[in-house]
């Protein structure tokens, strides 16, 4: 077959003075990983990055399937991210993961949780602020967590995005509307253990064994939060004092709660391909909140969803190939 791997470009990473947590993550490693692997399976296979001419490139190429890898969409702006799998339909070239509709309703943390609290989905109560001068819902309680409403990968998450009174509000509200420009996400911070759960498939659906961040080796005065450090400087104290856990070390009955939460959000969202969840879990009061729905996660060798699929007995290859397969099968 011939297979295009669609990547984030990393020339605009170094030129576009809007995208400020870049270290880590600017490379096209996962790309060039994915290739090695399709190329061995002897597939054609190119590596373009997004760029304006993205289109006209696929036009002429005509591949048999897209390995779609764009997680910053066209001029690193992740409120593009979505128009690139539109192109893929447009073109009618079958292609991994999820399709427009399902990117651009998740990139939008604050629809997001909508669409989870009118599905009886719990999610931490939140309120998005256009401005500094807006007025904090008296349902909600400190501690809080601020966070850009469109960014993902931990991006502009930070130890201090955890605020406990009005006056650290204001200020994270503040960081977010100038550095990020765009509203902030506040939503209460729920102090308890985090899992990922990774979900694969079309219509018939595998979930993954569960990863937990295990928070117990952090200080005392550094919130419990999968800040950007903590996700992809590995050089960082913050890195190597989270470990993940995988398969966590739960009962069966929150696995299966889990799981079938899991499996729900795939099907409201109209996922397909492959997505992670953030979820934490209170227990206290023994109740799980989705926190996030990612439908374009990290699949690199050491991300999450490949770890989690070693777990299960599926090598990288067997994972990039079982992507590829369920991209060909979808029904759209």
């Amino acid at each position: 077959m011939k297979i295009i791997i669609v990547a984030r470009n990393i020339k605009g990473f170094e030129n576009n003075t809007n995208q400020i947590d870049t270290y880590g993550r600017a490379n096209i490693d996962d790309a060039l990983a994915i290739k090695k692997i399709l190329e061995a399976e002897n597939h054609e296979v190119k590596i373009f990055e997004v760029d304006l001419d993205l289109f006209e490139k696929l036009k002429t190429e005509k591949p048999d399937v897209i390995f779609n890898l764009a997680d910053d969409g066209f001029y690193d702006n992740p409120r593009l991210e979505p128009h690139v799998a539109a192109i893929f339909d447009i073109l009618k070239i079958p292609y991994t993961g999820n399709n427009y509709f399902t990117l651009a309703l998740c990139q939008n943390k604050a629809r997001t949780k909508e669409i989870l609290a009118y599905n009886g989905i719990p999610t931490p109560k939140w309120q998005v602020f256009s401005n500094t001068n807006r007025k904090l819902n008296s349902e909600l309680n400190f501690p809080l967590i601020v966070k850009p409403v469109y960014e993902d990968g931990s991006v502009g998450i930070k130890e201090r995005s955890v605020v406990k009174n009005e006056e650290e509000l204001k200020e994270q509200v503040e960081h977010i509307l100038n550095v990020y420009q765009q509203e902030a996400l506040v939503e209460e911070f729920i102090d308890s253990r985090e899992f990922n759960v990774g979900v694969i498939g079309n219509k018939k659906l595998i979930v993954l064994p569960i990863a937990e961040i295990d928070f117990s080796e952090l200080p005392p005065n550094i919130p419990k939060v999968v800040s950007y450090r903590a996700k992809w400087i590995k050089q960082s104290i913050i890195f190597k004092k989270t470990p993940v856990i995988c398969p966590a070390n739960i009962d069966e009955g929150l696995k299966n709660q889990l799981e079938e939460i899991a499996k729900k959000c795939f099907k409201i969202f109209g996922c397909s391909g492959y997505i992670r969840l953030d979820i934490r879990y209170d227990e206290k009061e023994r109740k799980i909140y989705v926190l996030e729905i990612n439908p374009n996660p990290d699949i690199s060798e050491d991300g999450g969803l490949a770890r989690e699929a070693r777990e299960r007995g599926l090598s990288y290859k067997d994972l990039i190939l079982k992507i590829i397969d369920l991209a060909l099968k979808r029904e759209n």
